[in-house]
């Protein structure tokens, strides 16, 4: 994008504000405000383009045209930083993500701190309740890591609870983006603007919206396509009803994104809106070695290493040999009670070491029962 166009953007910011729902789909249908402000508003084409709009979108370009090109005095500026870490990223620049360009209602710009090149790399939204279980926030952090060590950025509200896990789990093992609700200036909530700064310096905080601007509640569920927008598919971990993060589900499958979820109890009250999105049609991630199928280049769960008994049960895994041994031979040769042993057996079959067939205990690696059915 030359100079010349970026320079029109940021005065069509200074009109704007944040009455901007509809504008980006109609400046990626015109390429430039110039060429939208040029031309013929009297066309029934460009009537039935701006019908579509909001009252104050439509208004707001009446405006800006009325004054085109004359920046408005008392507008919003871009923030930019040229050269520093705060970027303006209109629709259409080099740096405007695609995936994001190709959603129904892309935003018109980006405000960016941080590194704006996070934004075109292959994206998981993680998103879910802010009042969050111990499970959720493990589970939602655990996904996160695993995906963002695997190059995937992963995409948050910055909000409380599943948010602040996931974007804390991916800062651990690569980077993430918080796509927030009001202007860069205004990262809410306040506990969380020191989690904010640390993403900024491996990722990036962004937003539609100009710095100055507070959050406020209708801008929560447009902030919500953003987040699902700037991905390839959208996890859902924990969502009671009703729930925000089904916002977020409904914009991904808009967008004909995938949408996963975790398939809690239904005696779980906060994975009501889980349940829901699998009856809907979401598909359930029910191990963490789902990822590595449902993600290229996230590796499988490595199997936890094994650790060969000791004391006893090694005494009694010797005993079994090859032949396996009955509960009185074993009592026979072992000086422990038989609660106490049948106890210690039980674990041992547990963990995989023998089994016990047709009454007999046999080592899971003897010879014979690689063979036949019993010892």
């Amino acid at each position: 994008m030359d100079d010349m166009t970026r320079e029109q953007f940021q005065i069509l910011l200074s009109w704007s504000g944040a009455r901007i729902q509809g504008l980006g789909g109609l400046l990626r249908e015109y390429s430039s405000p110039d060429l939208l402000f040029s031309a013929d508003w009297q066309s029934e084409p460009v009537k039935e383009q701006l019908s579509t709009l909001p009252n104050a979108t439509q208004s707001m370009l009446l405006r800006a045209r009325k004054n085109w090109p004359r920046r408005n005095p008392r507008g919003y500026s871009s923030g930019s930083d040229p050269g520093g870490s705060q970027a303006f990223i209109p629709l259409g620049a080099e740096e405007y993500p695609d995936a994001l360009y190709a959603i129904p209602d892309p935003p018109p710009w980006l405000f960016c701190q941080g590194d704006p090149a996070c934004l075109a790399q292959p994206a998981v939204a993680i998103v879910g309740s802010r009042r969050a279980s111990h499970g959720g926030l493990r589970a939602a952090r655990e996904i996160a890591g695993r995906l963002a060590a695997a190059g995937y950025t992963i995409s948050s509200g910055l909000a409380l609870g599943i948010d602040a896990a996931a974007h804390r789990g991916a800062l651990e093992t690569g980077r993430t983006v918080a796509v927030l609700a009001s202007g860069l200036e205004q990262a809410s909530p306040l506990r969380h603007r020191a989690l904010a700064a640390e993403i900024a310096a491996s990722g990036c905080v962004v937003s539609e919206l100009p710095g100055p601007v507070p959050p406020s509640k209708h801008q929560f569920p447009r902030r919500n396509r953003i987040i699902s927008g700037l991905t390839q598919a959208t996890i859902i971990v924990e969502a009671a009803l009703p729930s925000g993060s089904l916002h977020t589900a409904a914009a991904a499958l808009e967008q004909g994104r995938e949408v996963y979820t975790l398939p809690w109890s239904i005696f779980h009250e906060q994975g009501a809106g889980c349940r829901r999105l699998i009856r809907d049609g979401a598909t359930p991630i029910t191990a963490m070695d789902d990822l590595s199928a449902l993600f290229p280049g996230v590796a499988p769960v490595a199997a936890p290493e094994e650790i060969a008994p000791t004391g006893p049960a090694a005494r009694i895994l010797r005993l079994l040999g090859d032949d396996g041994l009955s509960l009185r031979a074993l009592h026979d040769a072992m000086d422990m009670s038989v609660p106490d042993l049948l106890a210690l057996l039980s674990d041992l079959e547990v963990q995989g070491w023998l089994s016990s067939i047709d009454g007999r205990y046999c080592r899971n690696d003897c010879k014979p029962c690689q063979r036949q059915t019993s010892c």
